[in-house]
């Protein structure tokens, strides 16, 4: 008992380097026990038993220098670095190459000691019974940590979770959630649209079956929070998991949530693969982006960039990430003040050594453009300045003429002239078949961005569809009238649109930015058009309230200019893949008229004048898919 109390006072007093190195000393002992006593056990297998003399003899010669070898062999193959109540099948690897090359010197040394004279099965045998042993210490600490867990960990109220998909995520968050005893979760199974897991098990878990499964499920065992385990194209499954729970009648509707994708805990460090409450952008049904960064950071670090619009969702984000690839200078130009007071500061707070310059200024301001090319030079230009709400500009057409389109051609011939290396223009769905004065306007931008010109820029558009959560757009009018009790005012019961996250969308553009040789159009891959509608059941329905019940559904019809669908390629032929799989490039609709400039000119003259018919008709002819509506027909 003295000792044991000593030994516990030593180990309470010891820093953590102290307990490393006891452990890590320990764990070589045990190892060598192992490996000594796998030789007797091959001789004690390859010989009757009681050992002859001889065959002791044989022990005792080579013992100790197959132990010499073993531990030089492990040391060097760097099997005592590894977390051992963690061990995995990585260590297992790690171990048996050891075993095998140890197993091969010595049979080397044995063979030429003894010439001959040594049992061959036993230098077979002793590396395997070597191996099952040293895996078998490893395993054993990490099965005895996990049992000590056991004892406390369903103390208290228990939180019943069922998961949803047995896959690698799913196992991820059932062991995570089996080693931490304090959050008391219970697991009672698993579902999984792979039918051939159903009636198997995961650690003890049983999967339960498929999604037809679930209101079986909930009304035969308690379940008080259902988590979806799926990294990626989860939308459909999480607002198909919704209306099944709406239709349900239970004492208590389980809650919700969502385990986080590897890139989410990746950009969330510390969290780990703890499960989060469903948000907006889990409805999307996409896939996870994988960005080549070593390629963007190529493009970025150490330049000059500007970004027009900073003050804006895409332009501010694409500040902040630009950031991460260490520019010399980044550039920010809003015409708003408060907003570009905000994203100034945030940006000094994230840059490291770049220097951060903000100008407060409009970008159809031509010699203020030509002004801040001359002072900061920039070599990386990120066009995001934009006027995005249709119905404004339908009646305001001058004003997104001379935002959209002129300022862009402006901010073109000024990187031109001042030897920018890369210029990208983002763009916009509503630029396919304009019905919109908006989406005329960034169609001519996308002209005027990807026109020839003298030079060594390269020049580029981006278009892509909604940007989830984006000011102004529909999500936070949603979650706007829903905080006010409601109704949700949506156009119409079929309009679709694209959407993705803004973070997704920049990664994109900077990789886009990458790719470009100069004068393509890049189009995003956007995944499946969502259904308004179905956004605005889903979101009541996260707010724990019943659509049509709780809250009312309004349709308040199209409003000028508007689709019902929007489409990101005007013909699916004469699309390109490009290096990245979420990237097309197009081929033919980015032709320019000989006379643009000359036209372009025309069109500011008409626009300066505040000549809506003149603007219009200009508009028509420099973009022939635009079809405006019947008022713009009358006006023009």
């Amino acid at each position: 008992m003295h000792i044991t109390a000593v030994l516990r006072y030593n180990l309470r007093h010891m820093t953590p380097g102290q307990r490393l190195s006891w452990r890590r000393a320990l764990i070589v002992a045990l190892d060598a026990t192992v490996i000594v006593l796998a030789l007797l056990a091959a001789l004690a297998v390859r010989f009757p038993l009681p050992l002859a003399p001889a065959d002791m003899a044989i022990f005792r010669q080579t013992a100790l220098p197959m132990l010499a070898v073993y531990m030089a062999v492990f040391y060097f193959a760097r099997v005592y670095r590894g977390v051992y109540y963690y061990s995995s099948f990585d260590d297992m690897l790690c171990i048996a190459r050891g075993t095998m090359a140890a197993a091969a010197l010595t049979a080397l040394f044995v063979l030429f000691v003894r010439q001959g004279q040594f049992p061959r099965s036993v230098l077979l045998m002793q590396p395997a019974f070597a191996f099952l042993g040293v895996c078998g210490i490893r395993f054993g600490i990490r099965l005895g940590k996990t049992w000590l867990n056991m004892p406390r960990r369903y103390s208290g109220e228990e939180t019943n979770v069922l998961l949803y998909g047995a896959g690698e995520l799913g196992e991820s968050l059932l062991r995570q959630m089996l080693k931490t005893p304090e959050a008391n979760y219970r697991v009672v199974g698993f579902l999984d649209d792979d039918r051939s897991k159903w009636g198997l098990s995961l650690h003890g878990c049983p999967v339960l079956g498929g999604r037809e499964a679930l209101a079986a499920v909930l009304q035969r065992r308690q379940v008080d929070e259902i988590v979806i385990a799926i990294g990626v194209k989860r939308g459909e499954l999480v607002r198909d998991v919704m209306e099944r729970l709406r239709g349900l009648d239970l004492p208590k509707r389980p809650e919700l949530k969502i385990a986080p994708s590897l890139t989410e805990m990746l950009s969330a460090p510390g969290r780990g693969p703890a499960a989060r409450k469903v948000r907006p952008a889990d409805l999307l049904n996409r896939g996870e982006v994988r960005l080549d960064e070593a390629r963007i950071a190529r493009q970025l670090r150490g330049k000059r960039v500007l970004v027009t619009g900073a003050g804006g969702t895409i332009g501010g984000e694409l500040a902040r990430q630009v950031l991460r690839f260490a520019p010399a200078e980044l550039t920010l130009v809003e015409a708003h003040a408060t907003s570009l007071f905000h994203i100034e500061g945030e940006a000094r707070e994230l840059a490291r050594e770049a220097q951060v310059h903000a100008v407060l200024g409009d970008v159809r301001d031509r010699a203020l453009v030509e002004r801040v090319f001359a002072q900061h030079r920039p070599q990386v230009v990120l066009h995001a300045a934009a006027h995005k709400h249709v119905h404004q500009i339908e009646h305001n057409v001058q004003e997104g003429v001379l935002n959209n389109s002129l300022a862009t051609h402006y901010l073109c011939d000024a990187a031109a002239k001042n030897g920018a290396e890369a210029f990208l223009l983002i763009s916009t769905d509503k630029a396919v078949k304009p019905s919109s004065v908006m989406g005329a306007t960034k169609r001519l931008a996308e002209i005027a961005a990807t026109a020839p010109r003298s030079g060594g820029t390269r020049f580029m558009a981006v278009r892509f569809g909604n940007v989830l959560g984006s000011s102004g757009s529909v999500l936070p009018i949603f979650q706007k009238q829903l905080e006010q009790g409601g109704p949700l005012t949506v156009t119409h019961p079929d309009v679709r649109r694209f959407f993705m996250t803004v973070e997704e969308a920049v990664g994109l553009i900077l990789q886009a930015v990458s790719l470009s040789k100069g004068g393509e159009i890049f189009v995003l891959k956007m995944g499946e058009p969502v259904r308004i509608l179905d956004m605005a059941k889903s979101l009541i329905l996260l707010s724990g309230l019943e659509p049509g019940k709780d809250v009312e559904i309004r349709f308040t019809g199209l409003k000028q200019g508007e689709k019902l669908n929007e489409e990101l390629i005007e013909d699916p032929a004469a699309s390109n893949p490009s290096e990245h799989s979420d990237i097309l490039i197009l081929r033919g609709e980015n032709a320019a008229p000989a006379d643009l400039d000359a036209r372009l000119l025309d069109l500011e003259i008409s626009a300066r004048a505040a000549d809506p018919a003149a603007v219009l008709r200009r508009l028509r002819e420099l973009v022939p898919t635009f079809r405006p509506d019947a008022a713009h027909e009358a006006t023009a």
